[in-house]
């Protein structure tokens, strides 16, 4: 919303927004009857490397960056996607699960990244996503509420081999579908300061752990700030097996994936990547035989 604002007004040339994109600012809105921001501060300071100075928020330093790296664009048509959700269809029972393009391209990506670390099948890894919370709150915030309203929630401990077998895309949704469901379930305001440090101490136990920023109903790519939309939309943030999603730019109902890894790896990734989506279209066409 605040790129969208800031868009519109050097585009406009105007100093008023529309009331879609004008920010709710009112902190008092937010009703905390769980002492949760008390928690998450003893959290937060827990993390400290220092713990002298108890009064710093500070994150630690992040960590270590390399001239090899390199940043990359991976793309999934609608089509692709539209195979993806048919091969859930074909292996798990979809009136379970929460089903979205979103679900689907994290879950895709992820078992490609996990297949082309490799290793050992009973290594420890986990993954977490980000949800939006405001209208989960009791009572519920506006859509345009301005500030940090949100959760991170995860699947932690879990074997390489899960996601690595021939059923790992699907055992991904159904994880990812249930991390999306547990963001409203009853109870999960008083579970977010546990669930934050538990993703906090699991990211170091595990051997690969890989989160994701932004989402492909963001609209990214709709943004005019008066010379037109954007060629190409990264997100810097991201490093190893953390990924970005977002729109693509034809609109089409695709979804665009960023990566930020070493370029031997992300070679093995474009590999894995590309195999699988070609694999998935092979037998997109071979059950459409039978069915003839």
């Amino acid at each position: 919303m605040f790129m969208k604002a800031w868009a519109h007004l050097s585009r406009d040339g105007v100093i008023s927004l529309p009331k879609s994109l004008t920010p709710s600012l009112d902190r008092s809105l937010v009703k905390d009857l769980t002492e949760l921001d008390e928690q998450m501060i003893e959290v937060m300071r827990s993390f400290r490397v220092d713990k002298n100075n108890i009064r710093s928020l500070s994150r630690n330093p992040p960590g270590e960056t390399g001239d090899d790296l390199v940043l990359a664009t991976l793309v999934l048509s609608q089509d692709e996607v539209k195979r993806l959700w048919e091969r859930v269809g074909r292996e798990s029972d979809q009136s379970l699960l929460n089903l979205s393009t979103f679900v689907l391209a994290y879950a895709y990506t992820w078992t490609c990244l996990v297949k082309a670390r490799g290793g050992d099948g009973e290594r420890a890894v986990g993954l977490v996503l980000g949800g939006d919370m405001r209208t989960r709150l009791d009572p519920p915030l506006p859509t345009t509420y301005f500030g940090n309203c949100i959760c991170s929630v995860g699947c932690f401990k879990r074997k390489a081999r899960e996601f690595a077998g021939e059923k790992g895309f699907v055992t991904a949704v159904e994880l990812i579908s249930d991390m999306v469901k547990s963001l409203s379930s009853p109870g999960m305001i008083m579970r977010i300061a546990q669930a934050f440090a538990t993703s906090h101490h699991s990211r170091g136990e595990s051997s690969q752990f890989g989160s994701v920023s932004g989402s492909n109903r963001f609209g990214l790519y709709e943004m005019d700030f008066g010379w037109g939309g954007p060629v190409k939309v990264d997100s810097i943030s991201i490093r190893g097996d953390d990924i970005s999603l977002a729109d693509t730019r034809d609109q089409s109902g695709g979804v665009q994936i960023g990566m930020c890894m070493k370029k031997t790896q992300m070679d093995i990734v474009f590999s894995v990547f590309n195999n699988g989506l070609q694999n998935s279209a092979s037998v997109g066409r071979e059950n459409l035989l039978c069915k003839k």
